[in-house]
């Protein structure tokens, strides 16, 4: 069976409903979270009377033999067979970024087709384990089930979820919510600790939701509703779908009376997607198919309470942080494409606490709290603050109600030029694809303070955390003084939409942009720093946004010598991120790419990204940071930024 992935979608829609198999046949294996642990999902098709395992890994059951795997931009396909039957099965997570309320509305579904080869009796049955419904190593929690079935028309749906309900209880990286209910449609539903004559291995929960359906064409739908989704500086919000008071009904009732309609608007997305990659072959298809369900389902979209849309990403696998500004920027191209309001969503948490008097600096803060609630910054927090979490399950205080005097930040746990960069530069690209000036004119005085930062320190940046520094910080930072030099002649582009004065900004970035040029030709490329050689180097990817939004900062010899150093510096799964050590970033390198002119030298950049995605020894959803040698990944997995992975067609807009 060929390998498209390192781990595959099957139900994504949000951080705490994003389910995935990690193996090329999906009876090889049982499902797993994003982060990775086990659940106990199954899939049958009964054959008369006998069942045959096609999705988990049942031991007490025949396996229906897999013959084919698929992904689209949408879905996961496959097809089984044997002597009786030739089975299709379709996992649909509709994740449509230009349609907001289907991609928020809390369903995926399972299409199916049965052809028979020879007369037969057959069903197909799906069952789903309460284990999803908790944490299992979160020992606090009271670990009892409800639940029920009832029919709802044309069809049934069953549902379950802990008897102890306690919405936002806990706000951590590696784990789900211990709160809400999952719904499961089918022609014959239950909830039961008894779903088949045939026992079912699991020793964490008895119970189950299980759908059982005798038509040989048909749908499974699977739904979460997560009851509160967010905590938003004290506003309690429910998920963009149910923010109008829809509710979980309504979203499975819509489902299911216009799939028809939802797969074509489905096909229609994917489609214009393929076409707009063509020219860049296959792999990069499969590429921009790995990083699109992945990037959406890691975010969590809602309204405030004015009504403005908030998209608000987890920052899986890293901390956990809501609303990261770093894993934000480098998830832009995604959305920029074929939504800017979703990138204004992942904006305004950030321009909201950074107006509460507890921020104090005059840069742009790293986040607004950790998933699921936006109650302030949680990175940076002094050790001694006696509100700091030092446990898993807990949430974090209300920093955004603290006085100045709580002092609650390290300044040395900053990343001051980064962030302030790529707010900025997030600003006005969205003006740049929408031309709506009204939210650079609702926050322009704090992108001014921001940018004056910049003006100050952001040539030769000081000794600081760059979203790059796994192992130290850097002192003179080459690649963020090129940021900042970009985010200041965004800056001056939005004084020039505004009607304010612009041309001390337009000197700044010139003559950053001159130094930059200037230290350059002394070298074959750009170092890492201003004070280091051109035996370092780095991915100087903040020059994509020079080439994209048309700002002419930098010249074309520069980026020339900078992708000839790429390629020289190659490895099997691509080039690294810096000379410091062998391990990259995908997004990046993909970043890097707009950079070369021309589709074949672009092609080669990424190829090692290909090579990843289909032969990295690690079975995890598609990690960002990995090492260029062996393929192995480092720790992330599942992240946001793999939004970048589209920035070609971005570019090629421009």
């Amino acid at each position: 069976m060929k390998r498209l992935l390192p781990a595959y979608p099957i139900f994504n829609k949000d951080p705490f409903f994003s389910i995935w198999s990690k193996s090329e046949r999906l009876n090889d294996a049982n499902l797993m979270t994003w982060y990775c642990d086990e659940l106990n999902i199954y899939g049958f098709i009964f054959i008369n009377g006998i069942p045959y395992c096609f999705m988990g890994d049942c031991a007490d059951t025949q396996k229906i033999n897999q013959t084919s795997i698929d992904v689209t931009a949408y879905t996961t396909d496959y097809i089984f067979e044997n002597e009786f039957v030739k089975l299709k099965v379709k996992f649909v997570s509709p994740l449509c970024i230009e349609n907001l309320k289907l991609l928020s509305t809390p369903v995926c579904y399972v299409s199916y087709v049965i052809e028979k080869k020879v007369e037969c009796k057959t069903e197909f049955a799906i069952a789903v384990n309460g284990n999803i419904c908790f944490n299992a190593d979160n020992d606090k929690l009271e670990k009892c089930l409800r639940g029920e079935s009832f029919n709802l028309g044309e069809y049934s749906v069953a549902w379950f979820g802990l008897m102890q309900q306690a919405p936002l209880s806990h706000s951590l990286d590696r784990g789900c919510a211990d709160w809400g209910y999952y719904y499961l449609s089918g022609e014959k539903v239950d909830f039961t600790d008894k779903p088949f004559d045939f026992k079912l291995a699991n020793d964490k929960c008895e119970q189950y939701l299980v759908s059982k359906n005798s038509s040989t064409t048909g749908n499974v739908m699977f739904a979460f509703d997560d009851i509160v989704s967010i905590n938003y500086f004290g506003d309690y919000l429910k998920g963009y779908y149910f923010s109008d008071g829809a509710t979980v009904i309504d979203a499975l009732n819509e489902t299911y009376y216009n799939i028809e309609k939802i797969d074509a608007e489905l096909k229609k997305s994917n489609d214009n997607i393929v076409k707009m990659a063509e020219q860049y072959g296959e792999e990069y298809k499969y590429l921009l198919f790995a990083s699109l369900r992945q990037s959406v389902n890691a975010h969590k979209l809602v309204k405030d309470c004015k009504g403005n849309i908030l998209f608000l990403s987890k920052e899986c696998n890293s901390n956990g942080c809501i609303a990261t500004v770093d894993v934000s920027y480098p998830s832009i191209p995604l959305y920029l494409l074929f939504n800017t309001e979703l990138v204004k969503g992942m904006m305004r948490p950030i321009f909201k606490f950074a107006n509460y008097p507890v921020w104090q600096y005059d840069f742009a803060p790293h986040d607004a709290g950790t998933y699921p609630c936006c109650t302030g910054q949680v990175y940076g927090l002094r050790e001694d603050n006696k509100y700091h979490k030092t446990g898993a399950y807990q949430t974090h205080a209300d920093f955004y109600k603290f006085p100045a005097s709580v002092n609650a930040y390290k300044f040395e746990s900053q990343m001051p030029v980064e962030e302030s960069a790529n707010m900025i530069i997030m600003a006005y690209a969205c003006y740049y694809r929408d031309n709506d000036e009204s939210f650079l004119r609702e926050n322009y005085e704090t992108l001014e303070k921001w940018v004056e930062y910049l003006v100050k320190y952001g040539l030769k940046p000081e000794n600081q955390l760059c979203t790059d520094d796994f192992d130290v910080h850097l002192h003179n930072n080459v690649n963020l003084a090129i940021q900042a030099t970009v985010a200041i002649k965004c800056f001056e582009r939005i004084c020039t939409v505004l009607g304010k004065e612009s041309a001390r900004f337009e000197s700044v970035s010139k003559h950053f942009a001159l130094e930059i040029e200037k230290f350059g030709e002394k070298y074959k490329h750009l170092p890492l720093t201003w004070d280091s050689d051109d035996g370092t180097f780095s991915l100087k990817y903040n020059l994509a946004f020079d080439k994209i939004l048309n700002l002419n900062l930098f010249s074309r010899e520069l980026y020339q010598k900078e992708v000839t150093c790429y390629l020289e510096k190659m490895n099997k799964y691509g080039t690294p991120l810096d000379n410091r050590a062998d391990y990259t970033k995908s997004d990046w390198i993909l970043w890097a790419t707009v950079l070369a002119d021309d589709i074949q030298t672009r092609k080669q950049l990424f190829s090692g990204v290909s090579e990843f995605l289909v032969s990295s020894p690690d079975r995890v959803p598609f990690s960002d940071w990995y090492n260029t040698s062996d393929g192995k990944h480092n720790h992330f997995k599942n992240r946001t930024v793999q939004g970048g992975i589209f920035i070609l067609l971005l570019a090629d807009l421009h």
